[in-house]
């Protein structure tokens, strides 16, 4: 690692006793209790637990830091970063995930947590991660070089009083059963199916599905159970993905059909399994039911599994969003630089001729094209706060990246974000488009 790298630091006095450095398996007790203590959930520590354990595919103990008191050996701060690799409209690219983020309350506002994040960035940093992204409270990332720019857990709601009976002389079109190892490829295959689309997805590798299906601890949070649909002659037509238990909802985190078969002829069936199915989860109870009140898909703003859905007894919730982090924006597009032409084939942009200057106030980015192929990205340096073709200011820009906002609502709902005129709209809506979906991560 480069001698001026803060890996090198590593560990580091921060003064006032106490010491930053990596974790290691001993500390797997102390950061369970200390994450479910803090985060005040039980699921935590059987996930600290798993992704310390050595046996995660990609993270492991030392992917840990914490900060000790070396008077009283006791953890006071700690985070993670839980590598993996997700696309771009079909394009692999390294990212870098922070997790759990918790400091003691009487060690707050020390700095604690931006010098981990110093760490963790140069971590990810060092193994080629273009992107970092976190899920956590309202803000509070900002402060370290995020901004709230892509979709998550968008849903839709059906309470049980809705779900339709079967009707007399009718027959169920299919049914649920559990997973057996049988079943592990055709997931695999009807998953990477179903992500080919998607502006961003989180493939896996053997060794993660394997680990999906097997690795993770009962008890923690990020084990997900799995289902088969089948029709009644048992022939396999899909699969849907569950939390092991329900908060005041059955949650289903995906549900997938595979090629030739369509959610309109089962949703009937399909609604009547799900809810059986609910009503002997265990619930972790938000209030007062002892049991799930209704069915809870979070397969993000669109899914076609909606469309086919009772209409006038569904609840829609907005989504809520991922922090992203983009360090060097001029390396992650040049990377994905192939989507981004390929989105312009079947526009009106399409073989666009030009250029394309971005304006983000105290920096700037050049474009050039040549017949909608992107032969040129480059720094550039707006030379006045009126120079390109459009501004963005902070990172906002990363709101049209991530294909949470189109142009048209950026400007309206940021009176210094402009473009110059329609052209600018229309192309940088084709370059980037609206990522509608939910990333299963890591």
């Amino acid at each position: 690692m480069p001698k001026n790298s803060i890996l090198s630091q590593m560990p580091m006095d921060l003064g006032d006793d106490l010491k930053l450095r990596f974790a290691t398996p001993a500390d797997t007790d102390e950061l369970a209790e200390f994450n479910t203590r803090l985060h005040e959930e039980v699921s935590v520590g059987p996930g600290i637990r798993d992704l310390m354990s050595g046996d995660h595919p990609t993270c492991k103990a030392s992917d840990f830091t914490v900060v000790e008191n070396v008077k009283t050996r006791k953890i006071v701060s700690s985070l993670c970063l839980i590598s993996q690799t997700w696309t771009y409209s079909g394009i692999p690219f390294k990212f870098g995930q922070p997790e759990f983020v918790a400091t003691e309350p009487e060690y707050r506002r020390r700095g604690l947590v931006r010098k981990q994040f110093e760490v963790i960035h140069a971590l990810s940093e060092a193994r080629g991660e273009l992107v970092q992204g976190i899920t956590g409270i309202p803000w509070y990332y900002r402060l370290f070089g995020y901004e709230m720019a892509l979709d998550m857990e968008a849903e839709r709601v059906i309470d049980g009083i809705h779900i339709p009976a079967l009707k007399k002389g009718q027959s169920e079109t299919c049914r649920l059963r559990p997973r057996t190892d049988a079943d592990n490829v055709f997931i695999q295959d009807v998953y990477a199916h179903a992500i080919q689309s998607d502006v961003f997805a989180c493939p896996r590798s053997s060794a993660l599905w394997e680990y999906e299906f097997s690795g993770r601890s009962v008890g923690s949070e990020a084990r997900q159970e799995f289902l088969l649909i089948e029709d009644m002659e048992r022939t396999r037509l899909g699969y849907v993905q569950h939390f092991q238990w329900c908060y005041d909802n059955f949650l289903v985190m995906r549900m997938e059909l595979k090629p030739g078969v369509g959610y309109l002829h089962h949703i009937p069936s399909l609604l009547r399994a799900l809810w059986k199915k609910a009503e002997t989860t265990p619930i972790v109870a938000e209030g007062d039911n002892p049991k799930a009140t209704g069915v809870q898909f979070m397969l993000g703003r669109e899914h076609p599994v909606y469309q086919a859905l009772p209409k006038g007894v569904v609840r829609k919730d907005p989504p809520y969003a991922w922090y992203i982090r983009v360090p060097d924006l001029i390396a992650f597009l040049r990377h994905i630089q192939p989507a981004l032409e390929k989105h312009l084939i079947g526009t009106v942009a399409e073989g666009y001729i030009g250029e394309l200057k971005l304006n983000f106030y105290r920096s700037g980015i050049h474009l050039k094209f040549e017949r909608g192929r992107i032969i040129d990205i480059t720094d550039w340096s707006p030379g006045d706060v009126e120079d390109g073709d459009a501004a963005f200011p902070d990172l906002t820009f990363l709101q049209l990246l991530c294909g949470r906002c189109r142009t048209e609502e950026l400007t309206s709902n940021f009176v210094d974000c402009w473009t110059k005129g329609t052209a600018q709209v229309v192309l940088l809506d084709c370059l980037f488009p609206r990522f509608a979906g939910e990333i299963w991560h890591l």
